[in-house]
C-alpha cells in the first residue's frame, strides 16, 4: 500500500465495508483524518448506494434485532448477526424511520424515549423531547405520524413527529402539532400543521427529501385516498397524484413504499386480511408527474411463493433486474423481472418490522470539520516523500471536493 498513489488508496478505501474502515483508522493519523472527513464519508455513502453494496436487512422481533447481510448475488441469506439496540427497557422498540445508514428507534413504553442510531458504527444520540405545552382540557398526548430523512440543501438529517393532544376520548384529537428535529442543531422546530383534521398515525415514507403518507379522507359520503407529501427543504405540504390502477369493482388494499429511489404503490387484490389473488408494483419514474406511473411487475402466487396475505418490496437491484421483497413477515423472496419468477432466499421467525438499509459512516453528532493539525504534524515527521504528500484532516475535504476520480482494476 505504501507504494500506491494516494488517489488509488482513496479509491480502494471507498469500496470497503464500514467495519474495515473503522479498524483502518488506526493505521495512521492521516488515514484517520481521511476516513473521518465529511467528503470521504459522503463519497463512501454515494458509492455504496450507486453499487448496491454495504447493504443489510435489519429484522426487529420486538425484543431483539438481527442484521442479515445482502451481497450482490443474493444466492442465499443464511447468516444473521444479533445487534443490540441502544435502548431497551422491557417495553419493546419500534423502528420509526431510516436514512443514509441512520435508524430512528423509539421505546414503545410510556416515555417514548427516542434515539438516532448508526448500527454500523454503534454510535447513537438520544433525541430530546420537544416542548409539550399541555392544552386546557386535554388529558394526555399521543405520538402520531413520525419520519426520518435528509435535507440536502442544509446538509442535515431531520426527524418529523406529530403529537396528538387528546381529551376523554382518546380516538378524537383536540389538536395536533407537527415538529421537526434537526440533528445538526439538536433542537426542535414547529412547522405548519397537518392540512387534514383527525388523528393520523403511522410511519412516514421517505422518497428523496420528502415524507409521504397514503391517507383515506372522508369527503361527504365518499372516502377518497390521497398521497400527501411534506418537503424537508421547503417545509411545505403537497398532494402527489396516484397511479391509475384497475381497481374499480374489485376488493383491493394499497400501500406505498420506496423502491429504487422511486415512489412505489403496492396494490394487493383481495381483502386486507385475505389471501392475495395477485399484487402489482407501480413506480413513479418522474417524481410528481402522474403520467410517469409505470407498472413494474405483477406477483402471482406460485409453487415457490405459495399463498400469501401480503408482500412488501424492500430493495430494487436495478442492474440485476431483481426485487427483494418480504412475504407475510416470515420470509425474504427475490423476484426476477425478466424471468417473472420468484425464489426464496431466507425464512425467519415472524417479525414486527424490517428495513433494508445501507451501512455508512454518517455520524449522529454535530459535524465538525477535522482541522487535521495533529495529522499534519505526524506526517511531517515521516521521511517518505509520498507520505508527506498525503492530504490530512480538512485537507482531505479540499482534495476530495475537487472531484478527482481514479479507476482501479482489482
Amino acid at each position: 500500500m505504501a507504494n500506491l498513489p494516494w488517489g488509488t488508496i482513496v479509491d480502494i478505501l471507498l469500496r470497503l465495508p464500514v467495519e474495515d474502515l473503522l479498524r483502518y483508522k488506526c493505521v495512521s493519523k492521516g488515514w484517520c483524518g481521511l476516513i473521518q472527513s465529511r467528503s470521504f464519508v459522503k463519497r463512501h455513502l454515494s458509492h455504496s448506494i450507486e453499487t448496491s453494496s454495504n447493504l443489510c436487512v435489519i429484522l426487529n422481533t420486538g425484543h431483539e434485532f438481527h442484521s442479515v447481510e445482502l451481497d450482490c448475488e443474493l444466492s442465499a441469506l443464511e447468516s444473521s448477526v444479533r445487534v443490540d439496540p441502544p435502548i431497551f427497557t422491557g417495553h419493546g422498540v419500534e423502528i420509526l424511520g431510516f436514512c443514509n445508514g441512520l435508524v430512528v428507534l423509539m421505546e414503545t413504553g410510556p416515555r417514548y424515549d427516542t434515539v438516532i442510531w448508526n448500527p454500523a458504527t454503534k454510535q447513537c444520540r438520544k433525541v430530546p423531547m420537544s416542548d409539550l405545552n399541555q392544552l386546557p382540557g386535554s388529558i394526555f398526548y399521543d405520538i402520531g405520524i413520525a419520519g426520518f430523512g435528509y435535507d440536502p440543501v442544509n446538509d442535515d438529517h431531520k426527524f418529523l413527529r406529530m403529537l396528538h393532544y387528546c381529551g376523554n376520548n382518546p380516538v378524537r384529537s383536540l389538536r395536533s402539532e407537527v415538529n421537526v428535529y434537526s440533528l445538526n442543531t439538536n433542537t426542535w422546530k414547529r412547522v405548519a400543521d397537518f392540512p387534514y383534521l383527525g388523528k393520523h398515525c403511522g410511519k412516514s415514507l421517505l422518497v428523496g427529501s420528502s415524507f409521504h403518507w397514503l391517507l383515506g379522507l372522508q369527503l361527504g359520503t365518499k372516502i377518497s385516498t390521497v398521497i400527501l407529501a411534506f418537503d424537508l427543504v421547503t417545509e411545505k405540504y403537497r398532494q402527489i397524484p396516484r397511479a391509475d390502477t384497475d381497481t374499480k369493482g374489485k376488493a383491493y388494499y394499497s400501500t406505498i413504499t420506496e423502491l429504487g429511489g422511486w415512489l412505489c404503490e403496492v396494490v394487493k387484490y383481495g381483502g386486507h386480511s385475505e389471501k392475495a389473488q395477485y399484487v402489482e408494483f407501480w413506480v413513479m419514474k418522474e417524481y410528481g408527474v402522474k403520467e410517469s406511473w409505470t407498472k413494474l411487475c405483477t406477483v402471482v402466487p406460485s409453487n415457490v411463493t405459495g399463498s400469501f396475505t401480503s408482500i412488501m418490496p424492500l430493495k430494487y437491484f436495478k442492474k440485476a433486474h431483481q426485487i427483494l421483497f418480504d412475504q407475510d413477515n416470515k420470509k425474504l423472496m427475490l423476484y426476477d423481472l425478466e424471468r417473472k419468477e420468484a425464489k426464496s432466499v431466507r425464512s425467519y421467525t415472524k417479525t414486527c418490522g424490517k428495513i433494508a438499509c445501507v451501512r455508512s459512516l454518517i455520524g449522529v453528532g454535530v459535524d465538525k470539520p477535522n482541522s487535521g493539525k495533529e495529522a499534519e504534524e505526524d506526517l511531517n515527521k515521516k521521511n517518505n516523500e509520498k507520505e508527506k504528500q498525503q492530504p490530512t484532516g480538512k485537507k482531505w475535504d479540499d482534495f476530495l471536493s475537487k472531484g478527482v476520480s481514479f479507476k482501479l482494476v482489482l
